[in-house]
């Protein structure tokens, strides 16, 4: 141990809210009492209002709006012993880290999203940039960027599975309710959710299925759709909820089909309801496959056909489903832990501190000095960032047409491109006046 004293830990996240404020913010007040770590909470946007009443309360030290007082953050980090960054592609994150030349420190960065599918990737200057990187699953070492990342950034890879804690969940009784309940809590958006859901709930032919959707933001407009399909008496679209403890207690599995090209590491939701022992039915995506052993803690599924046909069993075989749940509460209890995430976090920390403080600033294509909006939404994108950038360098329409054309290939790829946030250049837009963003946007809608 590094003697008495208590070390200060900043963490710097884009903004406080959702999944990883939960996350976080349950880290933050579990470790409030430790005599080695003191932490603070820094956000370079806002922290919604729940976040600060939670601050509170645990008197958790919190503060926010902090990319607009530069001077103050970059003071915080220099008298830090350790800089915790929450890293995802955030418009204002990734400003602040290209931008701005950082004195002597120590520096962390956990990934909140798994880099498989742009604009949420892992570029190099990331590695370079950290003393530490840490991955919140393990399946990101499978990401193409890690593959091919040079051997000596390797080495700084570690990772803490990312958990708000499921034992808080373990407690939960099933409630008397009628039909049959198919739950699913999260983001009710096509960047997150499977593309196909409304059509893959209207195959579920049980006469007294109903399929509860809690989370936004686009949950008025899903419905919609289940409207137009005539669906709609099917679903209730509950938009965000405060305790979904009362939700899971009438959840009979938790029905969670996700998009094949999702952002998503750790699935708090997930963990949750299995912690609940509401038996989960996923798609065979990397993230759920690694949480959900298939037919032992749930079903994991390969297409549409297969998640209706598990539901279906489900409903049809009570035994089935009771035996599946005492399995996935055992196993979520076990490896969710946020004692286990605690415990590997106080190592890291203790690591890092062997290692002296270095001055930090951003090695990527661009002059940091005169960096554009646009040049670091590209230095944002690695590999994908070659359209853009084509198109920054074209001398004439035609160079400029030939990019646009592939711009527009890119952005139809997925629905994570087109979103008004997650790294998109619709977020960069929304907080940067540029006008390669503006005209861009302008030619491809």
């Amino acid at each position: 141990m590094h003697g008495i004293k208590k070390y200060n830990i900043l963490h710097i996240t884009p903004h406080l809210g959702g999944g990883v404020g939960r996350v976080l913010l349950n880290y933050t007040a579990s470790v409030k009492n430790d005599s080695c770590f003191a932490h603070e909470i820094t956000c370079m946007d806002y922290a919604n209002e729940n976040a600060k009443g939670i601050a509170s309360r645990e008197k958790i030290l919190l503060s926010d709006n902090f990319f607009n007082d530069r001077y103050s953050l970059i003071k915080k980090i220099s008298t830090a012993d350790i800089v915790l960054i929450h890293w995802w592609n955030h418009p204002l994150l990734y400003d602040f880290l290209v931008r701005e030349f950082l004195p002597p420190c120590r520096v962390i960065m956990w990934s909140h999203i798994s880099g498989f599918n742009p604009p949420y990737v892992f570029v190099e200057p990331l590695f370079k940039y950290a003393d530490l990187f840490v991955f919140t699953t393990p399946v990101s070492y499978e990401t193409d960027e890690i593959k091919m990342l040079p051997e000596k950034y390797k080495e700084k890879i570690r990772t803490v599975w990312s958990t708000s804690g499921t034992e808080h969940f373990a407690g939960i009784k099933p409630k008397t309710h009628r039909g049959f309940n198919v739950g699913y809590i999260g983001t009710v958006d096509y960047c997150k959710l499977h593309p196909d859901f409304i059509k893959m709930c209207r195959k579920v032919d049980i006469e007294d299925a109903h399929f509860i959707v809690c989370g936004g933001p686009m949950n008025k407009e899903i419905y919609h759709e289940a409207v137009k399909e005539g669906e709609g008496q099917r679903f209730s679209f509950e938009g965000h909820v405060d305790n979904i403890k009362d939700y899971l207690s009438i959840f009979d599995i938790f029905g969670y089909p996700l998009a094949p090209y999702h952002y998503g590491t750790c699935e708090q939701s997930l963990a949750e309801a299995m912690a609940a022992g509401v038996v989960p039915v996923v798609m065979v995506n990397k993230t759920e496959n690694y949480m959900v052993k298939d037919s032992v803690t749930g079903f994991v599924t390969k297409d549409e056909n297969q998640y209706v046909q598990a539901i279906k069993k489900l409903h049809e075989n009570v035994n089935l489903r009771n035996m599946l749940s005492i399995e996935t509460k055992k196993e979520a209890l076990k490896r969710f832990s946020l004692a286990t995430m605690i415990n590997d976090w106080n190592k890291i920390f203790l690591e890092i501190l062997n290692l002296p403080k270095t001055p930090k600033s951003w090695t990527g294509k661009f002059n940091v000095d005169k960096v554009t909006y646009f040049q670091v939404f590209i230095e944002s994108l690695g590999k994908y960032g070659k359209p853009f950038e084509d198109y920054l360098n074209a001398k004439n329409d035609m160079q400029k047409n030939k990019s646009l054309k592939l711009i527009t290939e890119i952005m139809n790829s997925n629905y994570i491109w087109k979103s008004k946030t997650r790294g998109s250049i619709y977020h960069y837009n929304s907080f940067f006046e540029d006008n390669l963003l503006r005209e861009i946007i302008g030619k491809i809608d």
